[in-house]
């Protein structure tokens, strides 16, 4: 009898630790691949639908066009040349990562905990480009947070760490809180580096969004920590040759080259095109540049522009140096040097176009100055001793 007992129990043990083993098969986390074809998943969000709790979905290269709604523990990890383009929203969930994702739209956390945003790129929202409300333990890290049509982020009611992100060309502030929120973090800058955040030059330019004001970039709201966003909104740009033709065109931004000497760009090859081109009602400012060796104009100015030059060489360019070309322009020139271009050096239609010039040298250009008599020609060059 003690036999048959034991017998018994141990099938039903077996069976027992079946369907065990059937049960944790069912509910353990898993692996999902997203590509454009040949995966089982075409698209985030069926796969989102599909993952079970605590999966982690990696998104091949790829740009795929859909909202996604997240309310359950995931982990999304991108590939290079992965780019979503449209809205995240994360509600009413915990344990949630986004790691390596380029998001061409905006990110929403709502009534969730321990979710965290790092090394992405979140621009090209209508609105705000991360927004946490009502949420604990949020942490978005080494992010790149630019060119949204609202705040860089905005926090409400939550508690959320900040720390190693580059937030700037946001329309709105960098950093928005209410005083129901926690910030916490260190080492946020309001500006972008090329070539580390954008390839060219022109591409920074591109994500600045329009109307941005150029001491206001870094901005952050009242409620949020001193010296949680440092900065002053610049796109700086490393040490090299930039073989580019940049235009702006109706925004506001300043370009930081590290020297002179170290950071140039140049026209050669690039054909009958002028180095920078300014547009329409903008306040640009360059400093620690050289503007060399395109056919047309190093810089030409039409429009409402406010233009400030300071430590900028323009040179062997095959027209002018700089064209002021534009009655409402107004210039502020330091520390710059035009010379050897083909046919004039500095071209204005009038001395009133030029503000201030300290410690400038017009010099050996075909013509050094155009578009003025000798008299004007005169009055700006003793404006620039």
């Amino acid at each position: 009898m003690h036999r048959r007992w034991l017998f018994i129990g141990i099938g039903t043990v077996a069976v027992i630790g079946a369907g065990v083993a059937i049960w944790v098969l069912l509910v353990s986390p898993q692996t999902l691949t997203i590509c454009p074809s040949g995966c089982a998943f075409a698209q985030l969000q069926k796969a989102i639908d599909a993952a079970r709790s605590g999966s982690t979905l990696h998104i091949q290269a790829g740009t795929y066009r859909e909202d996604l709604q997240i309310s359950k523990p995931v982990q999304i990890v991108g590939s290079e040349g992965a780019r979503l383009e449209g809205q995240i929203t994360i509600t009413k969930t915990e344990n949630v990562s986004i790691m390596a994702l380029t998001v061409h739209g905006s990110v929403r956390i709502e009534e969730s905990r321990k979710i965290t945003i790092s090394k992405s790129t979140i621009s090209g929202s209508q609105n705000a480009g991360i927004a946490v409300v009502r949420s604990r333990e949020v942490s978005l890290s080494e992010t790149m947070i630019t060119g949204n049509a609202g705040d860089g982020i905005a926090v409400e009611s939550s508690q959320v760490q900040i720390s190693q992100n580059t937030i700037g060309g946001n329309k709105g502030y960098g950093i928005r809180a209410d005083s129901a929120s926690q910030l916490s973090g260190e080492g946020n800058r309001s500006g972008s580096r090329v070539p580390d955040d954008f390839p060219t030059i022109q591409a920074a330019i591109d994500a600045w969004h329009v109307g941005m004001g150029i001491n206001g970039l870094g901005d952050v709201s009242e409620n949020v920590p001193p010296g949680l966003l440092v900065g002053e909104g610049v796109i700086f740009v490393a040490p090299g040759v930039y073989k580019e033709f940049v235009t702006i065109r109706d925004k506001n931004v300043r370009i930081r080259g590290a020297s002179r000497d170290e950071v140039i760009i140049d026209g050669t090859g690039l054909g009958d095109v002028d180095g920078i081109t300014v547009r329409g009602q903008s306040k640009v400012f360059l400093e620690n540049l050289t503007v060399r060796n395109f056919r047309d104009d190093g810089i030409d100015a039409e429009g409402k522009i406010e233009l400030t030059l300071r430590n900028v060489l323009l040179e062997g360019n095959g027209s002018t140096g700089a064209e002021i070309a534009h009655s409402d322009i107004k210039v502020w020139l330091t520390r710059v040097e035009i010379k050897n271009n083909r046919n004039y050096g500095l071209w204005a239609l009038s001395p009133q176009n030029i503000i201030e010039c300290r410690e400038t040298t017009v010099s050996q250009n075909g013509t050094d100055f155009g578009a003025l008599n000798e008299a004007s020609a005169a009055e700006i060059a003793q404006k620039c001793q």
